[in-house]
């Protein structure tokens, strides 16, 4: 993933370009992970972009299914 990739999908994500700049300039200094831009991001009031656990997310979990049988 590219500086441009990474600022891309914080645009998108609604971070406001000041944070944007902070964030990629510490992970210029920290280096550039998934973990280390979503605990910025985290730490200036946004949600986790660049790691997702998609079982927190999974909206059809077996017990919804469950009245259906």
């Amino acid at each position: 993933m590219t500086i441009s990739d990474i600022e891309f999908e914080m645009k998108i994500n609604d971070v406001d370009d000041s944070d944007i700049a902070a964030i990629i300039e510490v992970c210029k200094i920290k280096g550039f992970s998934a973990e280390g831009l979503d605990e910025e991001l985290v730490k200036r009031g946004y949600e986790k972009i660049f790691t997702v656990n998609y079982d927190d997310t999974d909206e059809d979990r077996e017990e919804d299914w469950e009245d259906f049988e």
